[in-house]
């Protein structure tokens, strides 16, 4: 226990409000970092809410504190700021932010609230430019087997391009004369230029305007070259139904589109070319099989010409009256062999038949009767007889001789005992 003398005074303590806390804290935080400044650290959390607003911390690295727990940042990236960013804030990307510190009152937290993201080590345009191409190629958007074949001899082209510049003057130059030129204007660069672009492609297809497009421009900065890698602009290509040659910037520039295109030409004058040459190759194929299959008939003609003589030769042997002489002097051998082998088969016919009277003659009742026997019927029923116990005095008797028929009365019958 205190002693009596130690005891403090009563005295109650000046108490300060939530908000004056709170304002002196904005007050030290917003002294401490007056301007706007660049923080490095590694991306976590990110979340994009309907709002259009972009969320997430940013990490240091290396520095921990007492308890060993990673340094962390809360950072807001509200929609009006982040409407250019060109490439997508993902998990673990090492990023370089510019904003404000600021506090969050309601919330009594402070954050950095961000106007611009850059990434570490690679340039924003080209993280950009990966993100959708590893994006696009995981949706099967460059596979070939989705590409369509680029008509040999279309009839119309069109140009998807700037009206102005170079690339117009170009592609016109090298199509006049082959093709109908079908040119449908765009921007090529700036803001709005992939939008256009997308629904020029999409216009296009809708009234099926040509069997074949040229969507491009000349050659220029990465930055100039943007609109055609924008994913806009790549699903327009791959949902065309009419194929597609990207010819964008020059030899070594490679955007999305020439990945998604059906066929990607180095520039637009080679893409005019392509159709040129093309056409001017099957035109000199189809010239050389013209002229093959005439010197084919010619050779034919002169081979059957040849043989026309021949045949002639034949058809004076096949004249209709040599050959109506050869068939008659055949058709009478063979009247004459006919005859013969009738002759000879009737001949045949009439032993045979002789044989088989005369067997006939000799089994013939009337023969037996003939050599004075007689064949005796009991009338009326006109039965054989051949027992004397058969009939009775009075009967009336039929007897068959070798000439004529003798009717008789029974007077008397002796049957053998």
């Amino acid at each position: 226990m205190l002693p009596a003398t130690d005891v403090l005074p009563q005295v109650t303590p000046k108490a300060l409000t939530v908000g004056e806390v709170v304002s002196r804290i904005r007050a030290l935080i917003e002294g401490q970092f007056p301007a706007a400044l660049w923080v490095e650290g590694e991306l976590s959390n990110c979340s994009y809410p309907a709002s259009g607003h972009i969320y997430f911390s940013l990490v240091d690295e290396r520095q921990t504190d007492r308890f060993g727990q990673r340094l962390v940042l809360p950072c807001a990236f509200f929609r009006n700021a982040n409407q250019h960013l060109k490439f997508k804030l993902t998990d673990g990307l090492k990023v370089l932010c510019y904003g404000e510190i600021t506090t969050f009152e309601s919330r009594g937290q402070y954050q950095l609230r961000v106007l611009r993201v850059e990434p570490k080590g690679m340039g924003a345009l080209q993280l950009a430019f990966e993100q959708l191409k590893k994006r696009l190629a995981a949706e099967g958007l460059f596979d070939e087997a989705r590409k369509q074949p680029i008509p040999p001899l279309p009839e119309r082209v069109g140009v998807i391009t700037s009206r102005s510049g170079s690339a117009i003057h170009d592609i016109v130059s090298k199509l006049r004369g082959h093709f109908d030129v079908i040119i449908v204007p765009v921007k090529v660069q700036g803001d709005g230029a992939a939008q256009e672009v997308a629904e020029a492609i999409d216009w296009t297809n809708a009234r099926r305007l040509a069997d074949v497009l040229i969507v491009g421009r000349g050659g220029g900065s990465v930055e100039d070259l943007w609109a055609f890698n924008e994913e806009s602009v790549a699903r327009a290509i791959a949902r065309s139904r009419i194929p597609v040659i990207s010819a964008v910037g020059h030899q070594d520039d490679w955007t999305i589109a020439d990945y998604v295109a059906d066929l990607r030409a180095s520039t637009p004058t080679d893409a005019a070319k392509l159709l040129v040459t093309t056409q001017d190759l099957i035109r000199e194929q189809t010239r050389d099989l013209v002229q093959r299959l005439l010197d084919s008939v010619t050779g034919f003609l002169d081979e059957q010409e040849g043989g026309l003589d021949g045949l002639r030769n034949r058809l004076r042997l096949l004249h209709p009256v040599n050959q109506l002489n050869e068939y008659t002097r055949g058709a009478l051998e063979f009247q004459t062999r006919l005859l013969r082998a009738m002759h000879h088969l009737w001949d045949r016919e009439d032993r045979t038949l002789q044989a088989v009277a005369g067997r006939l003659q000799a089994l013939s009742p009337l023969a037996v009767l003939s050599r004075g026997y007689s064949i005796t019927f009991a009338l009326p029923q006109r039965r054989v007889v051949t027992d004397a116990a058969t009939v009775r005095p009075g009967e009336a008797l039929e007897t068959r001789v070798a000439r004529g028929v003798i009717v008789s009365t029974v007077t008397a019958a002796h049957p053998e005992s």
